[in-house]
């Protein structure tokens, strides 16, 4: 469209140009000298001749102006877009990072009840170990006695 309205401008210059070099006196016809050639045109004609040269150059700059607008209005929304997109961008990253300590802070909860639990347990097998090797020993101080006991009395007896 911008190109469209530049050649408009253009020509519509070309014309104006061509038509000011041509005239030399507005009587009974105007002779025009174009590209090697002579058109006589009367007053009138001239006069929308210029009428329509200057159309056609607000034409052209019309189509200019609006084909500028319309190219800069898409480049600033295509900015905004972009804009937006990488405030998108930066917000779901910063939502993953958060999602990502949220996720590390209960795993590291989840290993510290575990631990605990492992060193309760631990803790609570080596008790049970403890009792169970006092209950031996204290079953095994016993059968010493009651062996002790058998021996003595077989010798009491006799």
């Amino acid at each position: 469209m911008i190109i469209l309205g530049l050649l408009l401008v253009l020509l519509a210059v070309a014309a104006g140009i061509l038509l000011f070099e041509g005239t030399s006196a507005l009587t009974d016809g105007v002779d025009i000298d174009i590209l090697n050639g002579t058109v006589s045109l009367p007053p009138l004609a001239l006069l929308l001749t210029g009428a329509a040269v200057i159309s056609v150059f607000w034409l052209g700059w019309a189509l200019m102006r609006h084909g500028i607008k319309r190219g800069s209005r898409r480049r600033r929304q295509a900015k905004e877009e972009a804009a937006l997109a990488e405030q998108r961008r930066v917000d779901s990253e910063r939502k993953m990072q958060e999602e990502f300590a949220q996720r590390e802070r209960q795993l590291a909860e989840e290993r510290r009840r575990h631990e605990e639990e492992t060193s309760t347990l631990r803790r609570e097998g080596d008790e049970r170990v403890e009792e169970q090797h006092l209950s031996t020993e204290e079953a095994r101080r016993r059968a010493e006695i009651a062996e002790k006991d058998l021996r003595d009395r077989p010798e009491r007896r006799s």
